[in-house]
């Protein structure tokens, strides 16, 4: 592939073209925080946590979705995108509800790990309080909307992993959310398989196995990342 030239926090790199900025900064461990990205899933730009400055650019852009162009200079770690990001976090814990301490996921979140990494010690916006439901019709997991973030990682693996098709989204804003084979119970569903990868790649605790004790639930993403290269790989 041809190689470019480009600028990142001040760093002269040459990189391969047709990359993603995110690609080429964890490529060269520059760290940029995410919530909907997953490693060989498609992209969606969805969570706004990585928005970086591209110099001659009057907005932020998405750089899981951005592109990597000749001679760009990027800027990733500047006050205004700490800000930013400090700022989707909040709002990402007053949308719903998001108690560390009694949730299932605590110790092994990465809301919970965004949270600590921006120094979010409390939130500045009033508390949506949202009463959403909780579905635990499947035999095996259970789905917690009121801790969903709707970063649709749930909806993509299914699709494009496992093939089953039985997660998507019903709705916008206030009223968002995922949904089960066209709104059905998720213990009715036709299509689930079973086979918890959607469990595996959630980040917070809006899906985990039954029988799990709080703070006590061990996901494994990385069985996932593995899984989706060496299928690329042909293996």
């Amino acid at each position: 592939m041809t190689k470019i030239s480009v600028t990142i926090d001040g760093q002269e790199l040459k990189v391969e073209s047709g990359q993603t900025i995110l690609d080429v900064c964890r490529e060269n461990e520059i760290d940029i925080p995410t919530m909907c990205h997953f490693e060989g899933l498609s992209e969606v730009g969805a969570c706004r946590l990585c928005l970086v400055e591209i110099e001659g650019s009057n907005k932020l852009m998405p750089s899981c979705t951005t592109q990597i162009q000749q001679d760009q200079v990027i800027r990733t770690q500047t006050d205004k995108l700490k800000r930013y990001q400090r700022m989707i976090t909040e709002l990402f814990f007053c949308e719903r509800h998001h108690i560390c301490a009694v949730c299932i996921a605590n110790g092994n979140c990465d809301l919970q790990k965004l949270a600590y990494r921006v120094g979010m010690d409390h939130v500045t916006f009033p508390n949506l309080n949202q009463q959403c439901e909780l579905d635990a019709s499947h035999p095996d997991y259970v789905m917690d909307h009121n801790r969903c973030i709707m970063c649709t990682r749930c909806v993509r693996v299914c699709s494009e992993v496992e093939g089953a098709h039985n997660w998507g989204v019903m709705k916008r804003g206030f009223n968002v959310r995922i949904i089960s084979d066209f709104n059905q119970p998720w213990g009715e569903s036709t299509t689930c398989t079973s086979c918890g990868k959607c469990v595996e790649v959630c980040p917070t605790g809006a899906l985990w196995p039954k029988n799990t004790q709080q703070g006590s639930i061990d996901k494994d993403p990385g069985s996932i990342t593995a899984l989706i290269e060496k299928r690329r790989m042909g293996l």
